[in-house]
């Protein structure tokens, strides 16, 4: 196998920002050992991470992440921790917010500055 920090590399060359998982599923790696040699670069300078909700995407050090991240990947991900957090589909906003004040207080408040926009 080539060395897993050069495939890394290339791939976010080619593809920009990715997660940690697709990356360990792509060069057939337990998610564990990517995260070790995701370290060993970002501790090179040559990677950093950002989160995304609860999935961690890698970038090279160069790239700009929120430019290159899909709005649909970020939404996806919200509708993922909102689930994880009981919010279900049909409740309405206001029944989200009355939940998420009591486990995810930030989360909460986002939604709350949503419906108070003019």
């Amino acid at each position: 196998m080539e060395d897993p920090r050069k495939a890394i590399l290339e791939i976010l060359r080619r593809e920009g920002p990715v997660p940690v998982y697709r990356l360990a599923k792509a060069l057939g790696l337990s998610y564990g050992a990517v995260q070790w040699h995701i370290f060993t670069l970002e501790r090179e300078g040559l990677v950093e991470t950002i989160r995304v909700g609860k999935r961690r995407y890698v970038a090279l050090k160069t790239a700009d992440v929120a430019r290159t991240i899909k709005v649909a990947d970020a939404l996806e991900e919200l509708a993922l921790t909102l689930r994880a957090y009981g919010v279900r589909p049909d409740m309405s906003l206001q029944e989200a917010i009355e939940l998420l004040e009591k486990k995810a207080p930030h989360i909460a408040e986002i939604l709350k500055r949503l419906i108070t926009r003019p």
